[in-house]
């Protein structure tokens, strides 16, 4: 979830997915995105039926099924996305309807997956799609790009955080999982607000991961519809990536309780 665009988070979202399922968790991804970015990285359909989309699920027909389609079997056995795209955009007068907030959360409740982890992918606005998300999910996975704008997106999400927790009655409201600096880069720029953003966070309570990089790797990977450890075992990005995926199993075996549970973000 972000509070700004061209963060990275459907990059995130989906080598995250693949690193924790690499591990032996079974992983989904739902693409809550009208632009269907997740469907072009792991190469589907760019233009799915409506009924095979996260759309479905806000409808108001949804009857329990879930189109999730598995991607790169070649390379990792338990990893399935559930198409996003621009059947999302007819659905959205459905949200802002009583209820409509919850639908995302009464579609898993009551039709609930075996999946270990369930990643939402969230558009770049903090609309009613991003609502739906914080009222089904666990936890919040914030990345955000060290320049003003990305930085000024961050503070108006916790805002919105903070009011649509009121809003919606959410108790315990999902807590972060954390901070991700993503694509930095070595400009004097971005690295003195990278810096700045680990103390000022971390003063809050909140955990700031490793920063992840800028580069070429991940558009070059994105091109060939891959991940990152497939187009590059070695890659330096892969250790940041892999300190995440560790935070994430570690809530997924139930933090410190060591009793085995599904985490949803």
């Amino acid at each position: 979830m972000t509070g700004a665009g061209g963060v990275g988070k459907t990059t995130l979202a989906a080598n995250l997915g693949y690193e924790v399922a690499r591990k032996g968790y079974q992983v989904a991804i739902f693409d809550l995105d009208p632009q269907g970015s997740l469907n072009v990285a792991c190469r589907l359909s760019k233009t799915p039926a409506p009924k095979a989309t996260t759309a479905w699920i806000y409808s108001g027909f949804f009857d329990g099924t879930y189109t999730l389609t598995p991607v790169w079997e070649k390379h990792v056995k338990k990893l399935e996305i559930y198409p996003g795209g621009s059947a999302l955009f007819k659905v959205m007068p459905n949200l802002v309807q009583a209820g409509g907030s919850r639908l995302l959360q009464e579609a898993l409740t009551e039709h609930p997956l075996p999946h270990d982890l369930i990643i939402f992918d969230c558009p770049a606005t903090l609309e009613q799609i991003p609502k739906t998300a914080l009222a089904a999910a666990t936890h919040l996975l914030v990345p955000l790009v060290p320049d003003p704008k990305a930085i000024d997106g961050t503070r108006v999400l916790l805002d919105w955080y903070m009011s649509s927790v009121s809003e919606l009655n959410l108790s315990p409201p999902p807590p972060f999982l954390g901070f991700v600096i993503n694509n930095l880069e070595d400009g004097a720029e971005h690295q003195r607000l990278a810096k700045e953003i680990r103390p000022r966070y971390e003063a809050r309570g909140y955990r700031v991961f490793s920063a992840i990089k800028h580069y070429t790797a991940f558009t070059n990977a994105w091109s060939e519809g891959i991940p990152l450890r497939v187009h590059r075992s070695t890659h330096p990005a892969l250790a940041p990536l892999e300190e995440i995926a560790k935070a994430v199993i570690q809530e997924i075996q139930g933090g410190t309780s060591g009793s085995k549970k599904s985490a949803r973000r």
